[in-house]
């Protein structure tokens, strides 16, 4: 017999269903303005030269939000992966069927991908993709058109449900290679009100979480066989080193001992008297 439980899923999930075929339409994501610079601490004790070697690798291979379907201020979409859950993303209120593409920066193998959003009744869909749809490696467009026929020709590694309580997902996978992240929440029914999400994370076999794209990596000590310690002119050029203080002349020693002599007497000269 059926228990309660599971008819109730069911039932959830045929809900789900019929709601997202209801609001199928294709969906055009919006690109999001890349980020001028990777965060670098002013405090960092690395060389200029490290530090500039260090912003142009963070550029290149720093994750990113990348598209959206919807937003009111696109630069706010990093705040998707920024590691915070107390910021958060907004979808407009007329998105049907909210979709956020991150950008893992290179090529990366997930095990678990995770999202955290205001609570309410939806499917959720993972794809971990080598290549997004229709670009070829080419994410320069400023906008990216998906419909319900590249849905279903793209497998995702996992999908979800919640209820309304939840809040959360999270989904683990047989581990897949891929450079870009998408997720996709079809909700249930309308609402008036916009769709947030916190934080979404995709966890490494070996890297765990591979987002956060505002943590900080200049604070990270390097090792004594790091390429990026600073040369000898670095060191002579940075004006944080205290300056050496001049030679001092060597502190005066004691006097120097005399040697073992006799005792002296003083012997006293006479006068001759006259007679």
């Amino acid at each position: 017999m059926r228990t309660l439980a599971s008819v109730l899923t069911r039932s959830s999930a045929c809900i789900l269903i019929s709601a997202s075929t209801v609001f199928a339409s294709d969906i055009v994501l919006q690109k999001v303005p890349a980020q001028a610079n990777a965060p670098v601490t002013s405090k960092s004790k690395l060389s200029p030269q490290a530090s500039f070697a260090l912003i142009n690798y963070n550029v290149r291979s720093q994750a990113r939000a990348l598209y959206v379907s919807s937003g009111a201020d696109l630069n706010l979409a990093n705040n998707l992966i920024d590691d915070q859950a107390a910021t958060s993303f907004a979808f407009s209120p007329t998105d049907n069927s909210p979709v956020a593409v991150i950008d893992l920066g290179k090529v990366a193998t997930v095990r678990r991908l995770s999202a955290v959003y205001s609570a309410r009744a939806t499917a959720i869909d993972f794809y971990v993709l080598a290549t997004l749809p229709g670009m070829q490696g080419d994410t320069t467009a400023s906008s990216l058109k998906l419909d319900e026929k590249t849905f279903a020709n793209l497998k995702s590694v996992a999908s979800a449900i919640d209820d309304g309580t939840q809040g959360r997902a999270s989904v683990d996978f047989p581990a897949t290679s891929g450079r870009y992240v998408m997720v996709r929440w079809s909700p249930a029914s309308h609402s008036d009100t916009a769709f947030t999400v916190a934080e979404v994370s995709a966890v490494s076999p070996t890297r765990g979480n591979l987002l956060a794209s505002n943590r900080d990596f200049a604070s990270a000590q390097t090792t004594s066989d790091s390429k990026d310690v600073a040369d000898s002119k670095d060191v002579s050029d940075n004006k944080d080193i205290p300056e050496e203080a001049p030679p001092q002349p060597p502190a005066e020693g004691p006097p120097p001992s005399l040697p073992n002599t006799p005792p002296f007497t003083f012997i006293p000269q006479l006068t001759p008297q006259s007679e």
